[in-house]
């Protein structure tokens, strides 16, 4: 059978796991009713076989000389996957049983997710979904988790597929040996090789037009900031999560009634300006512009590839801006000029051919772009499903995300909308940031000062 290895990127990402850092990112579904686990096994179970990739772990090349290879886990047991998370009562609870699920690496010895079903107060049940980021992205983790868990999402398995049973053996016939893998590792050795020496000989200067591009590009995205913030910490082994949401029509209006149209993605960012903000004020440090990473989806409609595809682009957020209607057009500024010189677009040019070209050239470029001087924290915003949904025919009542931290980027906020609701959701360093109930406070008042300057309704 052919081996499928991970991408560039997703082996970037793989590497990225290392000391207190985890390497997933995490859904949180709120629904309706009290589900046991015995009940969320047998709605996940035959829908595992339309996504094969839920059933595969990375095997590593011999000699590490090619990226890990996905293959199929032999004794798959549904059961190490789907787990009993217990009782967390109410939200701040389930908020500290999900920090401690952030805390906890995913077994690289087997498929790379897990389901933890915890029942909640007021007849509620919580699915916290964890995947590594290796083999998603924002919108690849969003794709598998309708697919795995919302009612009429299910997609069509092959005709010659059957329903996998709770333990079911890969046939062994078909999983490649060691000595396969090694020739197969060596191949793909080879290959990059002579890819690369025929880019090098054959490359051909892109014009100075793509140039210029590409460098302002790069001194937009990739310039470090006047100097490090805060939250340039080492990354330590606890995590603290908190979870804010909001009518996701309310921030389309405030996008509406603003003097230059503005996409919720910039009321977003306006907002969590104003939440660092109180959370600066707090340990007495002096506001000022902040450097945020803003992931920017790279997928195209309908396309179905598991690998992760994203870019990002970098905003400056004014946080000495006091008027709010002003720090709101200034993010509109810089988040519309980036879209219109496809800054996100000319980066993942830039990686992709650093990596062809040189492997040490590929590694000091993603140093310097995950360098604190050229972001502070990253903010990333995935749409999810809209309209009445359902899980195991109860009413989906929220969905939140949470994704991990970096070193030295002791925060991360990851947003998500659904039933239209829209969820900001913190993941921090606990010992770096101690009250992340500031930052909520402080992004639930900067719209309501946006709210109140626009003169937009609720």
């Amino acid at each position: 059978m052919p081996v499928e290895r991970l991408s560039y990127e997703d082996a970037r990402i793989l590497a990225r796991e290392r000391g207190e850092v985890r390497g997933h990112v995490c859904k949180v579904l709120l629904i309706e009713g009290h589900h046991d686990v015995d009940a969320v096994r047998a709605h996940v179970a035959p829908r595992l076989v339309a996504m094969p990739r839920l059933r595969d772990r990375l095997i590593e090349a011999p000699l590490g000389i090619a990226p890990p290879a996905w293959l199929p886990q032999e004794d798959f047991a549904l059961a190490g996957h789907v787990r009993d998370g217990g009782r967390a009562g109410g939200d701040e609870q389930l908020e500290r049983v999900v920090a401690t699920l952030m805390e906890e690496r995913l077994d690289r010895d087997r498929p790379l997710w897990s389901i933890d079903v915890v029942a909640l107060d007021e007849g509620r049940t919580a699915l916290v979904l964890r995947l590594h980021h290796c083999m998603a992205d924002g919108a690849t983790a969003m794709r598998i988790a309708r697919s795995l868990l919302l009612d009429g999402e299910e997609t069509a398995p092959p005709t010659t597929t059957k329903v996998p049973a709770e333990s079911a053996p890969a046939d062994s016939a078909t999983s490649p040996k060691g000595a396969t893998l090694l020739v197969d590792a060596l191949r793909w050795r080879a290959a990059r090789v002579m890819r690369g020496g025929h880019a090098r000989r054959g490359a051909r200067p892109s014009g100075a037009r793509r140039r210029a591009a590409r460098l302002a590009a790069i001194r937009r995205e990739l310039t470090p900031g006047a100097r490090p913030s805060q939250l340039a910490r080492p990354a330590g082994p606890r995590r603290a999560v908190a979870f804010s949401s909001f009518e996701l029509e309310e921030l389309k209006a405030l996008g509406r009634a603003a003097p230059e149209r503005a996409t919720v993605n910039d009321v977003v960012l306006a907002a969590v300006a104003g939440g660092l903000r109180r959370l600066l004020a707090h340990t007495g440090a002096e506001a000022h512009e902040l450097r945020v990473k803003v992931p920017v989806s790279l997928h195209h409609a309908g396309e179905t590839d598991e690998a992760n595809r994203d870019s990002f682009m970098v905003v400056d957020l004014p946080l000495d801006e006091a008027d709010p209607v002003t720090l709101l057009l200034a993010i509109v500024a810089e988040t519309r000029e980036r879209k219109a010189a496809q800054d996100a677009q000319e980066l993942d040019a830039l990686f992709n051919d650093l990596g062809r070209f040189s492997r040490s050239l590929d590694r000091l470029a993603e140093r310097w772009a995950m360098s604190p001087r050229v972001f502070a924290l990253n903010v990333s915003n995935v749409p999810g499903p809209q309209g009445e949904l359902a899980v195991m025919g109860s009413r989906l009542l929220e969905m939140h995300t949470v994704a991990e931290i970096a070193e030295r980027h002791a925060l991360r906020v990851a947003v998500v909308s659904a039933c239209g609701r829209l969820s900001f959701g913190l993941c921090a360093d606990a010992d770096a940031v101690d009250r992340l109930d500031l930052v909520t406070d402080g992004i639930a008042a900067e719209l309501r000062a946006l709210r109140l300057a626009l003169r937009a309704p609720r």
